[in-house]
């Protein structure tokens, strides 16, 4: 299946990052939230294997009133739905992500 990721779900992950070297600046290094974010990326595109086996979300209202599924990788929740594009084929849409210290 082909993974489409919102822009929404890219400023999360950059504005906690962001956020996070602020206020970590004397032990988190720029590598270190870089191979951060490239182990997040990794674990979307295999969202592609295992889509269909997770639940559908908990907590945020927005996301259970459109009943959206939920993946938890790196400590970041993903909302995401599996729909059908024009050809026919199936695609995952991740439509919005929020940081464990954030989910509510």
């Amino acid at each position: 299946m082909r993974i489409l990721i919102e822009e929404r779900v890219h400023q999360a992950i950059e504005s906690f990052y962001d956020a996070a070297i602020l206020k970590h600046w004397h032990t988190l290094s720029f590598d270190t939230v870089e191979n951060k974010k490239n182990r997040l990326y990794d674990g979307l595109e295999s969202l592609a294997n295992y889509a269909t086996i997770f639940p559908k979300a908990r907590l945020k209202k927005e996301w259970i009133n459109k009943g959206w599924q939920e993946f938890i990788c790196e400590d970041f929740h993903f909302a995401y739905e599996i729909t059908v594009d024009a050809h026919g084929e199936k695609v995952i849409v991740v439509h919005d992500a929020v940081h464990s210290f954030l989910y509510y």
